[in-house]
């Protein structure tokens, strides 16, 4: 009977493990990235701080059957925790891709991580100029918007705005 209760213990520390684990490879490109790309959070809220340039919005999961039918709207997503990767525009070729939405091996410069809230709420501040945006999954880095020029969920900061992104992770979701 002991064994029997110690063993999902066992399994989920070895999870949590792996996650840690997972983390220490990009550690070298993180502790190099400047302390202004960290997302901002606000002290006395769970709401991300305003930011003046860089982008704001909110990670959403979709799971589930989502096919259109006239009983039942399509699910929207529901916001949830992540740690997101900031990266220079990074076109497909600079990364090795499996089912067309999980990367590794990403050839571009790591501008900023940072962590959404628990409603998938985050801002960050980032200087002007062309980023792509990706999660961090189990199976690797996950982005599924891909523009004209197969670059990777390509993000766009002008000069003194704030772009709002809505990023769907939807892996797991039947259209």
């Amino acid at each position: 009977m002991v064994r029997l209760l110690l063993m999902p213990l066992a399994l989920l520390l070895s999870q949590c493990n792996g996650a840690q684990n997972a983390h220490q490879s990009q550690s070298e490109q993180e502790q190099t990235m400047p302390a202004q790309n960290q997302v901002h959070m606000a002290q006395d809220e769970q709401q991300p701080a305003p930011v003046e340039q860089g982008i704001t919005g909110k990670v959403l999961w979709v799971a589930g059957n989502q096919m259109p039918s006239p009983d039942a709207p399509p699910s929207k997503g529901r916001g949830v925790q992540r740690t997101m990767y900031v990266y220079e525009l990074t076109n497909s070729s600079q990364t090795t891709s499996t089912d067309g939405v999980f990367h590794a091996n990403i050839q571009a410069k790591l501008v900023a991580q940072f962590t959404t809230d628990a409603n998938g709420s985050f801002s960050v501040s980032l200087e002007p100029g062309k980023y792509s945006l990706f999660s961090k999954e189990e199976k690797g880095f996950y982005a599924n918007q891909y523009d004209g020029e197969n670059n990777v969920f390509p993000i766009e900061v002008q000069q003194g705005q704030v772009t709002n992104v809505e990023f769907q992770i939807n892996y797991q979701a039947n259209y």
